[in-house]
C-alpha cells in the first residue's frame, strides 16, 4: 500500500524539482527566427509611405513581413532577402492573402522600375533610421534583414540576412495555422 502512494508522490516531487530548479528541462524550440521579447510596436517605428504615416491600420488585420534595405536595394543581401521573402510569400498558397510584404529603407527610395515590377503588391516605406535602430535594439542598419509583424502591429520575430527563406515559411505557416486573427 505504501508503494502505491510513494510512486505518484515521487513523480510529483520530481516534477516540482525539475520545474523550479531547471534541471532536466529540454531546450527544444520550434521557431526558426529569433523571438523579439518584448515585441515592438509597428507604430513606434515611425514609418512613412510617401507623405502618410504607416501603422498597423495599413495592414488591415494581416500579418506582415518587413524587409530592411537600402534606398536602391543594390547590395546582394538586400536582393536575396527580397527574393527569399517573395518566394516564402508565394509558397503560402491559399494563405497568401493573410500576409503582406513591406520594404523599408532609411532614405528616400530610388528603386528601378524593373525591381518594383518584380515585387508587386508590396508597401514601399521609409523609416527614421535612428528611431528604428533604437526601437529594434540594433547598432547599425541591417540591410537584408527581415521581421514578422502580427496582425495587431507587433514586430515579434526577426531573421538574419543570411537566413534561408524556408525558415520564414515554416514559421509563417505555423503562425497562420495557430492564429485566429489575420
Amino acid at each position: 500500500m505504501l508503494l502505491i502512494f510513494a510512486i505518484p508522490a515521487l513523480a510529483i516531487c520530481l516534477s516540482y524539482l525539475m520545474y523550479f530548479t531547471g534541471v532536466f528541462v529540454p531546450e527544444g524550440k520550434t521557431n526558426k527566427g529569433q523571438l523579439i521579447l518584448p515585441p515592438k510596436s509597428l507604430s513606434q517605428l515611425n514609418l512613412t509611405q510617401g507623405d502618410q504615416t504607416f501603422s498597423e491600420a495599413n495592414l488591415e488585420g494581416r500579418w506582415a513581413i518587413l524587409v530592411l534595405g537600402s534606398k536602391d536595394c543594390s547590395s546582394e543581401s538586400c536582393k536575396e532577402a527580397m527574393y527569399q521573402t517573395r518566394q516564402a510569400h508565394i509558397a503560402l498558397g491559399k494563405e497568401t492573402d493573410r500576409v503582406v510584404r513591406t520594404f523599408i529603407a532609411d532614405e528616400e527610395l530610388s528603386l528601378s522600375q524593373s525591381f518594383q515590377q518584380e515585387h508587386p503588391d508590396i508597401f514601399w516605406l521609409k523609416a527614421n533610421k535612428a528611431g528604428l535602430l533604437k526601437e529594434l535594439d540594433l547598432r547599425e542598419w541591417p540591410t537584408g534583414r527581415y521581421f514578422i509583424v502580427d496582425p495587431l502591429g507587433n514586430v515579434m520575430m526577426g531573421y538574419e540576412s543570411a537566413q534561408y527563406g524556408g525558415d520564414l515559411l515554416k514559421d509563417l505557416k505555423r503562425l497562420l495555422k495557430a492564429s485566429k486573427i489575420g
